[in-house]
């Protein structure tokens, strides 16, 4: 069964869902270094800074600060994604592991 390429292949995204399912995603993204707040500022100087309600971070330059910090994140909602697509692969294992069984058991 572990010489098997149909046991790695349904069992790797499983293995990966159920590990990441198992991790907080802030631990996650603590790997990645965010940017200083003082570069946001700096990069974010020339944009407007008046009407207090534009955005629904507030300023224009409010919107430009969440964005250099990384407000978009799209790092946790990825691996969520890969991970739901992970568990999709437990049944298919599932079925691989109980035919398999069967098969060692009776001897086919």
């Amino acid at each position: 069964m572990l010489k098997s390429f149909w046991f790695y292949f349904l069992s790797i995204p499983v293995l990966f869902s159920l590990i990441t399912f198992s991790l907080p995603i802030n631990f996650v993204e603590d790997f990645i270094n965010t940017p200083l707040f003082a570069d946001a500022v700096e990069y974010c100087k020339d944009v407007v800074n008046e009407d207090p309600y534009i955005t629904e971070y507030g300023t224009m330059q409010d919107k430009c600060i969440a964005n250099f910090m990384g407000e978009p994140k799209i790092l946790g909602p990825l691996i969520f994604l890969f991970s739901l697509v992970g568990l999709l692969f437990i049944f298919p294992f599932i079925i691989y592991l109980l035919l398999n069984w069967r098969k060692h058991k009776y001897g086919h």
